[in-house]
């Protein structure tokens, strides 16, 4: 089947006009077949002898990469044979690593995903923190740490009472009373930065506060599509984190639920 791959190659090459007409031939082949290293090699050899140069094959890679990168991302899961379809592209064009890097990185929420249902997950080579013996790091998000807080106080209850006229120039004032002061609460950020989940804490490494959560102290999670609120039996009050970028919500919560089974 490649063989015929690299006959209609020629056969197309020695009909193009043009280096856009090579492009495109090129484009077309490299975006509809899974090579093997070894065809990767004679395909490359074959183009660049009809004229395409080093910068022209990189962008051509570039090109079908972005499309492959958007196709593997379309039903929310990067499979093994979406990557070795990207890895391949990428060893047969030399597309620079700083692209690959850049549309590599648009798809780990579904890579990780996919690895999610298989029932396992990659660790990370750095999360950013010290992690114990045996302790290894699966995911770290962008969050803010909210809290309850007093806001105000305000002044509620109170009574003028009722003035009674005397005589003139006096009068009595009876029935008055003084209100109460109560608290306004609201939930506000009291610190942003790093929420680490690993395989036996959730570690919160922000800019004004720091908090770990043992894993087997956790009681209970409820994930939002912006947040999500972790209880365990030793803090005072649930901890709420919520996410700077929403599309990590539900990623998030299923690495948590991962950990603590």
């Amino acid at each position: 089947m490649f063989q015929q791959l690299i006959d209609s190659v020629k056969d197309a090459l020695r009909r193009s006009q043009g280096k856009d007409a090579l492009r495109a031939i090129f484009r077309d082949a490299l975006a509809d077949v899974v090579l093997t290293p070894h065809e990767i090699q004679l395909l490359r050899s074959e183009v660049a002898t009809h004229g395409l140069t080093a910068d022209d094959v990189r962008e051509v890679g570039t090109e079908v990469l972005k499309a492959a990168v958007v196709a593997a991302k379309a039903d929310g899961l990067v499979s093994d044979t979406d990557m070795k379809t990207i890895n391949d592209i990428v060893a047969l064009t030399q597309v620079p690593s700083t692209t690959v890097g850049e549309l590599i990185g648009t798809m780990t929420l579904q890579r990780k995903m996919y690895e999610l249902t298989r029932g396992v997950i990659a660790p990370l080579a750095d999360a950013g923190i010290q992690l114990r013996a045996g302790e290894l790091a699966y995911w770290v998000e962008q969050v803010g740490l909210y809290e309850e807080k007093v806001i105000r106080r305000e002044t509620v209850g109170g009574s003028r009472g009722v003035s009674v006229r005397i005589m003139r120039g006096v009068s009595y004032r009876f029935g008055s009373s003084r209100g109460q002061s109560v608290p306004v609460t609201a939930t506000v950020e009291v610190a942003r930065g790093e929420l680490v989940i690993t395989s036996h804490r959730i570690v919160f490494k922000g800019d004004r506060r720091t908090a770990t959560i043992a894993v087997d102290d956790i009681i209970g999670v409820d994930p939002y599509t912006n947040a999500i609120v972790i209880h365990a039996e030793k803090l005072k009050q649930p901890m709420q984190f919520r996410y700077l970028n929403a599309e990590s919500a539900e990623l998030v919560a299923q690495i948590v639920a991962f950990v603590m089974r």
